[in-house]
């Protein structure tokens, strides 16, 4: 492996593990499966980088990750399938926690449905998709200050809301 590929893939691990990390638990896996996919994700990466496009690492990256998810997945069905489901405990998660989950992702919804338009495409792409402020200002076409300014505008708006729905629980 060359100097400039050295540097090359460590930029990536340094720019792109903790939102990769942060894309596959939201892909429904427990932390230490994160971890799991999230490295095994940038192994498969170091191998094929000679065949990666320069400045296409983190969509390389995103779109492995996707794929070992969706096999861990097809290989827990076949894993289910072939238990003794009368003697193993339930692989889903108890109703209680569900309805919890679903109150939370209604709440968030909800909250992020609130703030003006504009500002939330920001602070979604931002906050919920980890994406970066160059890369949201060059999909939405405005500048990298526009960006900013719209994600701080929603932030505040955010937080308000917040603030107001915890004020009259």
């Amino acid at each position: 492996m060359s100097v400039t590929d050295t540097i090359r893939f460590r930029t990536a691990v340094h720019q792109n593990y903790s939102n990769l990390w942060r894309f596959v638990r939201r892909m429904g896996l427990p932390r230490h499966g994160a971890d799991d996919v999230a490295q095994t994700a940038f192994l498969i990466a170091l191998e094929a980088l000679q065949r990666i496009v320069v400045g296409s690492e983190r969509a390389f990256l995103y779109a492995t990750a996707v794929r070992i998810v969706y096999g861990l997945r097809r290989r827990a069905q076949r894993e289910l399938f072939g238990a003794d489901l009368d003697l193993d405990p339930s692989p889903c998660p108890p109703p209680d926690d569900l309805a919890h989950q679903k109150r939370v992702r209604e709440t968030f919804d909800g909250l992020i449905e609130s703030i003006e338009g504009d500002s939330r495409m920001v602070f979604v792409r931002f906050e919920v998709d980890g994406f970066t402020i160059p890369e949201i200002a060059l999909a939405l076409e405005i500048s990298p200050t526009a960006a900013n300014c719209r994600l701080r505008r929603a932030r505040k708006q955010f937080r308000a809301l917040a603030r107001d729905r915890v004020n009259h629980a």
